[in-house]
């Protein structure tokens, strides 16, 4: 399980780690470009929408914590 807090420690995150990939680029389509920069094709993918951000990270090989805050980055931005 991962130790992250957020980039706002205190402040309701938006994604986790149990975040499902598919409602989470449904709900927020800034986090594609995430996804599409670390070479991440869950766009479209059938299994994005049973599949949570840590359990795709880690199928990648990617950092979930560094991951997350990007994520977080990209909805910001995005507000």
């Amino acid at each position: 399980m991962s130790s992250y807090q957020g980039s706002n420690a205190g402040a309701a995150r938006k994604v986790g780690p149990e975040t499902l990939v598919g409602e989470l680029m449904s709900n927020y389509r800034a986090t594609i470009s995430v996804f599409i920069r670390h070479k991440m094709m869950c766009i479209g993918c059938p299994v994005a929408r049973i599949h949570d951000v840590e359990e795709a990270c880690r199928e990648h090989g990617i950092s979930l914590d560094a991951f997350l805050g990007e994520l977080d980055a990209a909805i910001a931005g995005a507000a």
